[in-house]
């Protein structure tokens, strides 16, 4: 399976790095009280150091604000994922325990303030490319699976080359219900997204190979990590 970064994010964003990890014959449990437990303690650390509207000069998530205004997206609407999720835990929300893989995510997003999605493989087709929007494909919102919508031409967006679905839109916005984790989910593939220099490079990828590693104590299968960067903007898995 082929995923890839279209080379005018590169262009535009040349301090971008994406971290994927893919885990085939996981097992991902909706319940799991070592996960949980930490779950809690990565919500305690955003509220103690982020608390008072502070989470918005936070230096990685505002990387991430100052990315969607360069590409003119509105962040009332449509905030990057990690903003929306600090925040809501800088207000004093705990988060829902929906099963191991979303609970990895979530605390790889809030230990290390970077966004974090993942899509359900089984449900797609041979290649996930990152790429400007044309404008047909369609996307059906996550927790709304009978709504169908168009992502804007231009929008960068995760696309199903195959089947021209959109998995994620707005870059690290929004994912799709197509590709939601659930209880039956056993081929996956989990984003890390970072931005330098708010995260240097050398961390990133020891963030990504963390996420790998609690993958595979945490879900069992067969587990794989790569980055994607400038120089490397594709990688293939070989399934």
């Amino acid at each position: 399976m082929r995923f890839a970064v279209d080379k005018s994010v590169f262009e535009k964003f040349p301090e971008y790095r994406r971290g994927i990890v893919v885990a085939r014959q996981a097992v991902n449990l909706s319940a799991d009280p070592e996960l949980e437990a930490r779950l809690r303690d990565a919500e305690r650390s955003v509220v103690e150091r982020l608390t008072d509207g502070e989470w918005r000069t936070a230096p990685r998530v505002a990387a991430w604000l100052e990315a969607f205004a360069r590409l003119g997206v509105g962040v009332g609407s449509k905030p990057p994922s990690v903003a929306a999720l600090v925040k809501r835990v800088a207000k004093g929300a705990s988060l829902p325990f929906i099963n191991q893989l979303v609970a990895l995510m979530n605390i790889t997003s809030l230990e290390n303030l970077v966004p974090c999605g993942g899509d359900d493989l089984d449900t797609v087709g041979g290649e996930l490319v990152l790429r400007p929007a044309t404008g047909v494909e369609s996307y059906r919102p996550l927790g709304k699976p009978d709504t169908l919508e168009h992502p804007h031409p231009g929008e960068l967006t995760l696309v199903d080359v195959e089947n021209d679905v959109v998995l994620c839109r707005c870059w690290c916005w929004r994912n799709s219900d197509v590709t939601k984790l659930t209880e039956k989910t056993m081929t996956v593939a989990l984003n890390v997204d970072l931005m330098s220099p708010a995260v240097a490079v050398e961390e990133g990828t020891e963030m990504t190979r963390r996420l790998a590693d609690d993958v595979r104590r945490h879900c069992g299968g067969h587990v794989e990590w790569r980055m994607l960067a400038p120089g490397e903007p594709a990688t293939q898995f070989a399934f």
